[in-house]
């Protein structure tokens, strides 16, 4: 069997007559939450199919001109750490492009307008679109991707209307991108679009990357992943802090830091020396669980859970301190934490600091002596933190405005800069939170008057988890556990992907819950296609002995949108109600010219329980061992993001003499059904008084017990009818209004 510092990375020159700042780069978004305006993707697909180049679609591309030699000896294209410079990454063309004088119109036989405009800038490693002025209006969407869609920005539509009127795109892999309009048959207004940049990536483009178009493996080799701590304090702690992008060019990091009256406000706080414009808070992303799973190296973290645009609430540019605000809470799913603080003097050892060095995945340096009391390049004096060496990991480029924490996991400074790098680890500098506190009185220019907005006097304040972990990421791998794609022998293909059986199915057992709400779902591509057009689906099911029910599924995915050893998140748009036995996983084909497509999956082992479930080409489903003769017990690496979980204790089950209940009754959302000892599927149907019927479903009935969302019933009085096992049970109810 095979297995298969001042700390930015880039800014922006002011703008000039209407263009204006930039909305930072975000990376891809599927099916995302559109809870929020600052979710920036509402799910979709574009009307174009995947090609090689917009040339092959018949797409004239508009041209960027050769990059300036200049860009090549910018300080800020180097690590500039020591005298407070960031690092750059891309070079803007500022263009004027709109619908009105760019790109093609046509007119699709439903009436549907569509627009789409080609940009292309030669040796770019990836491009990122800045929209100066940025108005959909209801019917409208707008998708941002390259020729062979392995990577799709959108939709974007009116809810990603911000005030500012601006929106910057994450960086898209290749020197191609198709920009998409949508409009729907008969809308009467028209967007208003206004294409300000291109941004052009020149630093990465002679880099090998394990992963192509993102700064994943980017940081020297020293570092520590921080899924890879065991500690609790930490784990936590990481969840605050995120990766900044600003004007579509910088690189930094910033932690999200509770206030004194816990009550969730998004306050991030970073280095000022990353905000090099006026309007630079407008134009930052904010990115959440940017991190390797399972403290597995090889496999790259999803980094769709972001936030886009802030306010600027403190700033001194003297301190290298800023304070924002995030234009929205982050939503549970990002499993957010909110870092505690102290302003002490006498810092307790061992410190540690959670960065995005390069703008890589997250990780943690740890130092093993208190931080000394000094100056730092041209700031205000004995307003830093020195840390004299780093005896694990150390910062870089892209770290700048990464917190510090004391021996207590509280934060105690945001990085500023120094010489401390992978080979010589030592000197870097954390502007002092007592400092920066309230040193100046203006509440703009100080951090007491909102991180402790009932007086100034107090000295700490714990963490805070506002969600109190609703969310949870759910997976049968244990910590560090080293997961492959095995070989199913005599080079026949893989036992968790395409094989010469043509198994059709793949699903991880996820456990046996009494209830439970989906999030989101992860799939760990082992082996995936670069190129092509072939398709997979992902799906949840529930069953009795086997996958029988799909709850959930997202069908028809390119699989050159799953990268290899890059995690494939999707976040629901709604939450889905699980019972009884669940099992997540994917839905392959065979077409005629098959490109090889493998989950990860652990290691067999005859000690563990297997969780791993195949389906075999004659829709048989079978646990992975007793499926083929060369598996042992293993789990396929699939995770869930679930909240409300209850975990079914089918030795206190409960008891119901009557055959059949219906509770509660009056409902309002969720109804309960009980048969007892039944175990199966059931169909419901339910009926006015009138006779007419307004619904009919299956549901699954688990040990006596089965679940169902009612929400869609007006409130008003029913007849349940309710077939299972030949029988026939019937009851009222009673839908209430709220």
């Amino acid at each position: 069997m095979i297995f298969q510092n001042i700390k930015p990375s880039s800014g922006f020159q002011k703008w000039s007559g209407a263009l204006r700042m930039v909305l930072s780069a975000l990376m891809l978004l599927y099916s995302f939450n559109s809870e929020v305006w600052a979710q920036l993707n509402q799910g979709g697909r574009p009307l174009l199919s995947p090609v090689s180049t917009a040339r092959e679609a018949g797409f004239k591309a508009v041209e960027m001109p050769p990059l300036p030699q200049s860009v090549y000896s910018d300080k800020r294209s180097a690590d500039g750490k020591e005298s407070a410079l960031p690092l750059r990454f891309a070079h803007p063309f500022f263009m004027e492009l709109s619908p009105d004088n760019s790109g093609q119109w046509q007119q699709e036989v439903d009436g549907t307008r569509v627009w789409r405009l080609a940009i292309q800038s030669k040796g770019a490693y990836s491009i990122n679109l800045i929209f100066d002025r940025f108005k959909l209006v209801p019917g409208a969407s707008l998708f941002i991707y390259n020729p062979d869609q392995s990577v799709v920005l959108g939709a974007y539509t009116h809810e990603n209307n911000l005030p500012s009127g601006i929106l910057a795109t994450t960086p898209v892999p290749g020197d191609e991108v198709i920009v998409e309009l949508v409009v729907s048959a008969g809308a009467r207004q028209s967007s208003d679009l206004l294409i300000g940049a291109v941004n052009h990536d020149y630093l990465n483009v002679a880099s090998l990357l394990p992963v192509e178009g993102s700064r994943f493996g980017r940081s020297d080799d020293c570092h520590t992943d921080i899924t890879c701590d065991l500690d609790d304090l930490w784990l936590d702690n990481g969840q605050s802090v995120c990766r900044l992008i600003v004007d579509g060019t910088e690189l930094c990091t910033g932690t999200l830091v509770n206030n004194t009256r816990n009550d969730g406000t998004p306050y991030v706080l970073t280095a000022a020396h990353c905000l090099l414009n006026e309007n630079s808070h407008e134009t930052v992303i904010f990115t959440f669980n940017y991190q390797v799973p399972n403290c597995d190296a090889r496999v790259e973290g999803s980094f769709i859970q972001t936030i886009s645009g802030s306010e600027r609430r403190a700033y001194r540019k003297d301190m290298d301190m800023a304070l924002l605000e995030m234009s929205s809470m982050p939503p549970a799913s990002f499993r957010p934490y909110w870092s505690g603080w102290s302003l002490t003097t006498a810092p307790s050892a061992p410190v540690r600091s959670i960065h995005h060095p390069e703008g890589d995945v997250k990780k943690i340096a740890r130092a093993d002596h208190a931080p000394t009391a000094s100056s730092f390049f041209d700031f205000e004096s004995d307003s830093h933190w020195r840390v004299d060496r780093w005896q694990e990991g150390t910062t870089e480029g892209g770290s700048s405005g990464a917190p510090l924490f004391d021996n207590n996991g509280l934060l105690i400074g945001s990085l500023s800069g120094g010489s401390a790098y992978c080979g010589n680890p030592v000197n870097d500098y954390f502007v002092r939170l007592n400092k920066a506190w309230n040193f100046h009185s203006a509440p703009d220019q100080q951090l007491a008057w909102w991180l402790a907005p009932d007086g100034p006097a107090v000295q700490s304040s714990s963490g805070f988890d506002y969600y109190n972990k609703a969310v949870q990421r759910w997976s049968n791998l244990v910590s560090g556990e080293l997961a492959g794609a095995w070989y199913t022998g005599f080079n026949e293909g893989y036992f968790s992907g395409h094989n010469s059986r043509q198994d059709q199915s793949y699903g991880e057992f996820m456990g046996t819950f009494e209830s439970a709400r989906l999030h989101g779902i992860y799939v760990m591509p082992a082996k995936s296609p670069t190129t092509g057009t072939q398709k997979l689906n992902l799906k949840v099911w529930q069953g009795i002995n086997e996958p029988e029910l799909v709850v959930w599924s997202q069908n028809q995915i390119n699989l050159s949108q799953l990268k290899a050893n890059r995690e494939y998140l999707v976040l629901l748009n709604e939450p889905v109600d699980l019972t009884g036995n669940v099992w997540a996983g994917i839905e392959i084909n065979y077409p005629e010219l098959t490109d090889t497509f493998a989950l990860y999956q652990s290691d067999f082992s005859a000690a563990r329980v297997n969780s791993a479930w195949v389906k075999n080409v004659n829709n048989q489903w079978l646990p992975l061992p007793y499926w083929d003769v060369h598996a042992e017990s293993s789990a396929f690496w699939v995770d869930l993001l679930l909240s409300d979980v209850q975990i079914l204790d089918t030795s206190d089950a409960i008891v119901y003499s009557d055959p059949f209940k219906l509770a509660p009754n009056p409902v309002h959302n969720h109804l309960e059904v009980y048969i007892p000892d039944g175990n199966g599927f059931a169909q419901i149907e339910f009926v006015t008084l009138t006779g007419q019927s307004v619904h009919s479903s299956r549901i699954l009935i688990y040990n006596g017990k089965g679940n169902l969302n009612v929400s869609f019933l007006r409130p008003g009085v029913y007849v349940a009818r309710l077939l299972f096992e030949g029988k026939v049970y019937v009851e009222k109810l009673v839908v209430s209004g709220g």
